[in-house]
Order: C-alpha cells, then structure tokens, then sequence
C-alpha cells in the first residue's frame, strides 16, 4: 500500500517533530485520534488564521478533566495568563497542533472548477444506480444542489466558500496522515461552531468526506470519520468546547500578529506571553505560512519565531512567496469534490 500522505510531503520536518510528540505517549494504548479546530477568519483587525489540534482518542476523559481544571477560559475571555496555564500548554504530552496563517484566504476557491465538479457531483447522485442505499444519498444530494444553487446566484459571498473549502482540506490531510500512518479507523472531528460550520447545512463536512475519500481510495476502505451531533445547532451546550480551547487560544495569539520590519509579532502582553511561552522552541506546535494566488493554487512553508530583544518574531521566506504568486507553479490545491 502506497503510504505516502500530504502532509509527510509538504510540510519540511513533519514526521521528525510528530514522531518527537508520539515519544511522550508511549506509556499510552493509543485506539485512535481526535481533531478539535479553530478559526479566525474574516476579521479586519486580525490576519486570518487557523489552528488544528491532535490527540489521543482514548484519553478524552482526561484530556477533558484537566482541562477544565487548568485552562478555565477561552482566550477572548482572558486578559492574562498565568504561567501555570501557559506550561500546561506547552507541556501538556496530549496536544500536537498545526497552526497556519493565511495570505489571499479568499482565493482558496476556485469557483468554475467547483461548479462544473459539484455538477457533476449531483449528476452522480441523480443517475447512478441503488444510489438510494447509500446512507445519507439524499442529504448529500440536497447539500450539493443547495452550493451550486448558492454559487450561480448574482452577489454571492465568495469569502464563505474559500474558508469552507480551505478547512475542510486541511483536516482531510490529517485525518489522510492519521489512517495512513497511525491506522485510525474511525478519527473524529470536534469543530468550532459558528458561521462556518454551518454554512449551507455543514457543506464542509462533507466536502471534508469527499476529499478524504479521493486522498485515501484504493488504499483504506473500513473507515469512518465521527463527527459531533451537536455541530448543526450552533447553539446550547456543547461538551467539546474544553477541547476546542486549545487551538482557540493559540488561534487568538497567532491571528493578533502584526508587521513589523523583520516579520510579525504580536502586541500585546496576553498574546506575546502565549507565544513566547508556549509556541516559541514548541515541537508540539508546527506553524505554517500559507498563500494562493489567483488560480486557487496554494504554497506552503514552514514557519519559526525568534527571540529579537527578547521579542517573539515570526519568520518565513518572503521572497520565496513572492516567487510563487509572480509565476505559475505546479503545485495541486485544486479543489475536489
């Protein structure tokens, strides 16, 4: 079986810094792995961002638990942290994260392509036959034809579909890695909720299944992806909300960097003592620099903050990004129904 998985392939010290991070579970019986999510996208005082958080299934009880007894609030809810919560984030053996900040988020969609995939998405749906034993064919259906209706429609929000589609990407190369590599069969998915997750009826979760499906055909067939009941009422309680803490606070510390000459940091004191503290020389957090041009290709590289005049700075290769969007390079983000 070929064993290869996109992110092994595109991200520079990948499997050295998760190997690293699977060293401090040793002493666990690992069954499978979770995914909880956060964004910040479409908020002009912030940079877009987003942050995908790893752990170990069998351990949600007490991931739980310690959670709520060392990390009481989001990070909107915080006007500091003290250094005890901070070494829980750093130090915590449970959390691997992926950070990503995002340059011309809203190229990430390519519509034509979408429109003439999803067509023939419902084509598919339509005509192929003993379709109605497949579960939720008729959901799907609806969903499908509900974006296309969407995206022909005169002055449509293209900025929701970019996110949706950036997303739903993202994690279905995680979840590609975690069956691949780590033999999950059935991962779930904790997304934050809100206006993304429920846009058209969870669009992006299922664009989610698709893609994964596309990643992982021919190779792993008995697998399923979970995904929280409580993601279609954005409302109420919601029992994964201590998980979604994590990346939300690395979401906020990551998103509130600003320009500076020698490359972004953030400002203020709650968010440069997050970074300083917990993400600075962090193998268990990996941040990465994304950009697309405008035929909705995307580059990524990997990302290191420094310490200048005891300053966190976040660094990457700006002439390499310029390279990109000056040119066309075959680099296949192209979206997948």
């Amino acid at each position: 079986m070929d064993r290869k998985t996109r992110l092994t392939q595109t991200i520079p010290e990948f499997i050295d810094d998760w190997n690293n991070y699977k060293k401090g579970l040793k002493h666990l019986k690992i069954t499978d792995w979770c995914i909880s999510s956060d964004y910040c996208f479409d908020n002009s005082e912030k940079i877009d961002a987003a942050t995908f958080t790893i752990f170990p299934l069998s351990c949600m009880r007490i991931i739980y638990n310690e959670i709520n007894d060392k990390l009481h609030n989001d990070i909107k809810n915080k006007k500091h942290f003290s250094d005890k919560e901070l070494q829980y984030l750093k130090e915590s053996p449970y959390f691997f994260s992926i950070s990503v900040i995002i340059d011309n988020l809203k190229n990430a969609f390519n519509e034509d392509i979408a429109k003439s995939q999803i067509s023939a998405a419902l084509k598919f749906y339509k005509e192929a036959p003993n379709i109605s034993l497949y579960p939720n064919a008729k959901d799907i259906y609806k969903q499908y034809n509900s974006f296309y209706n969407f995206l022909t429609q005169k002055g449509h929000s293209k900025k929701m579909p970019a996110y949706v589609y950036f997303v739903s990407q993202f994690v279905g190369q995680i979840l590609e890695f975690l069956i691949i590599k780590e033999h999950g069969r059935c991962p779930r998915w904790c997304s934050d909720r809100g206006h993304i997750a429920d846009f058209q009826q969870g669009i992006m979760f299922t664009l989610m299944n698709n893609y994964l499906y596309r990643l992982i055909r021919n190779r792993v067939k008995d697998y399923r992806v979970a995904l929280p009941a409580e993601l279609r009422n954005s409302s109420g309680s919601y029992i994964y909300d201590p998980f979604i803490r994590i990346p939300d606070i690395i979401t906020g510390a990551i998103s509130s960097l600003v320009t500076v000459s020698n490359g972004l940091t953030a400002l203020q004191q709650k968010h440069r003592d997050i970074i300083a503290k917990s993400i600075v020389d962090n193998k268990k957090i990996i941040t990465l620099a994304y950009t697309f041009n405008e035929k909705a290709q995307g580059f990524s590289q990997r990302a290191y903050f420094e310490s200048v005049e005891k300053c966190p700075i976040l660094k990457h290769n700006n002439k390499l990004k310029e390279e990109f969007l000056s040119k066309e390079i075959p680099v296949e983000f192209t979206y997948r129904i």
